[in-house]
């Protein structure tokens, strides 16, 4: 997995979840910072995530031409974000942002101590979900979405953990699986996903 790793928790590092989960394995592959690395490894990825700060998102295109040339998926993970980079980054013409990490002043604290830092309540799995499907529903839409198979897997935004049980509970009475990721987003909790068995 890489260094990267150590800096979020993983549902696998918390022993065996309450539900049966998503049924998805996964694998995150820590590469080396620059375009080199990324064209090394790249063609054995399906999906790929850069992380930028809002300083260098000028460095994206050339993560761009090679994910191009693979047909690779990519997304952005920005970090030392600040409220006022808001607008810059929506105005960005590049990949979809899959995740804003805030400046936090542990982090430098941390690194000054040659210390990893740890970022509470993010989850390697939070970021994952956005490659897996970054489209959210309302609850009763992404059930119809399933049912109808328009879509296999969907994307529940939840407020709070009582929301995402009564949600995951809709799921799996209808015969689909489930799984709760907490992320740090400011406007919700967390997200529920399902999808069809």
């Amino acid at each position: 997995m890489g260094s990267a790793g150590a800096f979020v928790d993983s549902e696998s590092d918390r022993g065996t979840p309450d539900r049966s989960g998503l049924d998805i394995e996964w694998t995150v592959v820590d590469a080396d910072a620059g375009p080199e690395p990324f064209d090394r490894c790249v063609g054995s990825l399906d999906t790929a995530f850069v992380v930028v700060t809002p300083d260098t998102l000028d460095t994206v295109s050339a993560y761009e031409e090679i994910a191009t040339g693979y047909d690779t998926d990519l997304f952005l993970i920005v970090t030392r974000m600040r409220q006022a980079d808001r607008e810059l980054i929506r105005a960005f013409d590049g990949p979809e942002v899959a995740e804003y990490v805030y400046e936090d002043a542990a982090i430098p604290r941390a690194m000054e101590a040659d210390e990893i830092p740890t970022l509470e309540d993010r989850t390697v799995e939070a970021v994952l979900i956005e490659a897996l499907q970054p489209d959210r529903l309302e609850p009763d839409a992404a059930l119809d979405a399933l049912e109808a198979r328009r879509r296999s897997v969907v994307n529940v935004e939840v407020t709070d953990r009582s929301q995402a049980d009564a949600v995951m509970n809709m799921f799996e009475n209808a015969g689909h699986l489930t799984a709760y990721y907490g992320c740090n987003c400011t406007y919700h909790d967390g997200h529920v996903l399902a999808r069809m068995p």
